[in-house]
């Protein structure tokens, strides 16, 4: 196990966003669907999630949150081989689109949960709560995308 800034963890959740959206970009770009192009198109929004909920602190608790140092254990969150073993079917549609998303917001809400089991203070505390709130709640939103066979 390495000691790491809070910040470093909060910039490869910020990563692995990215990786979100770049994905979705390439998911729309392959698709002839209408649906799935929009719904990719809503999906890249995920990449402001934790962006927005750091715009929520004063700058000096951020600054204190991301210097907060962490025990990582490397394990604990790679998203370099999800996105690496990711592959999308050639005919993928809304339903295939959103089974995805589910299981990669997941992916990062087991990160954010095991930063959360970690001695960590109560601004830090507070914000990966606040994460894990923005995160599950969207996990339910494309739940119920899904079951309404909206796309």
């Amino acid at each position: 196990m390495a000691n790491l800034t809070v910040g470093d963890m909060l910039d490869r959740a910020q990563a692995f966003e990215h990786r979100l959206q770049d994905f979705y970009a390439t998911v729309r770009d392959a698709s002839s669907s209408d649906g799935v192009r929009l719904l990719t198109h809503y999906l890249s929004r995920h990449r402001d999630h934790l962006p927005n909920a750091l715009a929520a602190l004063s700058p000096s608790t951020r600054h204190r949150i991301r210097c907060a140092t962490i025990k990582y254990d490397d394990t604990a969150f790679r998203p370099e081989r999800t996105f690496a073993e990711l592959e999308v079917p050639a005919n993928v549609d809304s339903r295939g689109v959103l089974d995805i998303a589910i299981e990669l917001v997941t992916e990062l809400i087991s990160f954010y949960n095991w930063i959360n089991r970690q001695p960590i203070g109560s601004e830090v505390k507070a914000l990966i709560q606040s994460l894990l709130k923005i995160e599950e709640t969207h996990v339910v939103e494309l739940k119920k995308t899904r079951a309404m066979d909206y796309f």
